[in-house]
């Protein structure tokens, strides 16, 4: 008999977590499956749930993409492979990889005989595994200002409003950046440590270049000066074009990228505000395992090659 765990975040999203675990705990009656459940509490880090994740052969999680961070903290170096269920307001790592977005579906599809591909992750100081990205500057501000009661009543949107509004009073920064021993001095409204291309909103990319199993992260640097530039910035976005050059700069990163501010920034990474420049970035190639969907697998072979 499978033994599975799975992490379910009850409060994320619009709180499909209990209607989740319901249909997984059918689902492992049907498949003769050993299901374990174990709900995510205020307070608690997830990855402390899945400390004894080696005596499963799978971990499934459904929250949003801090829970899943939290998960994924977890099992760095446990060779545990991890199945998503879409559950919080973003769910922008299951968009990556091909998760399907009907709650029942990729609950069945938690339980199915998937193909196991590593992923990369970045490493923030040592300490904090990242999936998706590492922000500092306006996102940054964004994500720490939407309140989890705005996610919960406006999905999406919330982000957006806080988005125009944070576009109002654009600051920014002068940084001192070390990627790989180069050393960038650069002002900019924003700062990126990439792994992903998915923004989460409407299926945007920023470049669909950018992979989750290259063994390398991507600096990008934004300078929007303007409510006009950025404008501009989501004009090409919405037209699933590039940024023009005068917006934007990219930069791989093989092995770590050091990152200083003039003015101490806040750092977000996969959705949650996690403190303030200055910070570190190491590549973590191939640090988990992820379950990749049947029907899912071609397409998301080409998202993230």
């Amino acid at each position: 008999m499978q033994r599975i765990l799975a992490i379910i975040n009850p409060c994320s999203g619009a709180r499909q977590g209990a209607q989740a675990a319901q249909w997984l705990t059918e689902m492992a009656v049907f498949r003769n499956m050993e299901l374990h459940i174990r709900p995510t509490r205020a307070g608690q880090s997830a990855s402390e749930l899945v400390s004894d994740a080696t005596s499963y052969a799978r971990v499934v999680v459904c929250g949003g993409d801090g829970t899943v961070m939290e998960v994924l903290n977890g099992l760095v170096g446990t060779s545990v492979p991890l199945a998503l269920i879409p559950g919080g307001t973003g769910n922008v790592l299951g968009q990556a990889i091909g998760v399907n977005s009907d709650l029942r579906r990729a609950c069945e599809d938690a339980l199915s005989d998937c193909e196991m591909l590593p992923m990369d992750l970045g490493l923030l100081n040592d300490k904090t595994y990242f999936a998706l990205r590492l922000s500092i500057g306006y996102e940054a501000f964004v994500t720490r200002d939407t309140t989890r009661e705005s996610k919960q009543r406006f999905g999406k949107l919330a982000y957006i409003w806080e988005g125009f509004l944070h576009g109002l009073r654009l600051q920014s920064a002068r940084y001192r950046i070390d990627v790989d021993g180069v050393v960038l001095r650069q002002r900019a409204e924003s700062v990126w440590v990439a792994n992903s291309s998915a923004l989460g909103v409407l299926g945007l990319e920023l470049d669909t270049t950018i992979s989750l199993r290259d063994r390398q992260l991507d600096l990008v640097i934004f300078r929007f000066s303007t409510l006009r530039d950025l404008q501009r910035g989501f004009q090409a976005l919405f037209r699933r074009e590039r940024l023009p050059p005068m917006l934007i700069t990219r930069i791989p990163v093989r092995n770590y990228v050091n990152i200083v501010a003039s003015a101490r920034q806040p750092v977000q990474v996969d959705g949650d505000t996690v403190g303030r420049t200055p910070c570190h970035i190491r590549v973590a190639p191939a640090a988990v395992l992820v379950c990749m969907p049947p029907k899912s697998l071609t397409l998301s072979l080409l998202r993230i090659r």
